[in-house]
């Protein structure tokens, strides 16, 4: 933690997560243990660094993150350590914006984990969650940075839980999360296993 903030610092922190966001998409990804990641706005690679680190730990030598970033202007994936960039190929850094990817079916159609951090708009955010949702494997993980921007996540994750009309409880046949939270500006929800 101590290196990667370091080399954050040293190259400019203006939109980059900051060290309780990393430490917490760390840790959601060695409890996950995912084998196919996609996240959305990967920039200089803060976040795609603490994800491939989290791999590297578990020994995940065939997992995949497929990081997307639109602008041209930055370094896509410039703080990834050589050994993590290189150990095993699982670094996959994609230029182009995330609807493109989409419509020409350039991303996995069933992955373990989706992150969110591209543009923060209340309705891109919305998008992306209502597109990866799907996308994402039972028990697999929707996270977003920034979800103190806006609406979008808390009112995502209520479209995912569906009430019994009587008692006001869970109906758990139609809830479609199992269980979600947030922690600093890290929100996350983890999809419902049907059986």
């Amino acid at each position: 933690m101590a290196e990667m903030i370091r080399r954050r610092d040293a190259y400019g922190s203006e939109g980059v997560m900051g060290a309780l966001d990393c430490a917490t998409l760390y840790g959601l990804t060695r409890w996950l243990r995912p084998a196919v990641v996609v996240e959305s706005g990967g920039f200089i690679g803060m976040s795609s660094a603490f994800i491939l680190k989290a791999l590297a730990d578990e020994k995940l030598t065939t997992a995949r993150l497929y990081s997307i970033e639109w602008s041209e202007n930055c370094e896509q994936g410039a703080l990834i350590p050589d050994e993590l960039r290189s150990a095993s190929g699982g670094f996959v850094p994609l230029r182009g914006k995330v609807e493109d990817f989409l419509r020409r079916d350039q991303l996995p159609s069933s992955i373990d984990m989706f992150l969110h951090d591209s543009s923060h708009s209340y309705r891109h955010m919305f998008w992306e969650f209502q597109e990866f949702w799907p996308r994402l494997r039972d028990g697999g993980l929707l996270v977003s940075h920034d979800v103190q921007m806006n609406a979008a996540f808390p009112e995502f994750v209520a479209k995912t839980y569906a009430h019994d009309g009587k008692t006001g409880r869970c109906d758990a046949e139609r809830t479609s999360h199992y269980e979600w939270g947030r922690w600093g500006y890290i929100g996350f929800a983890i999809k419902k296993v049907n059986r």
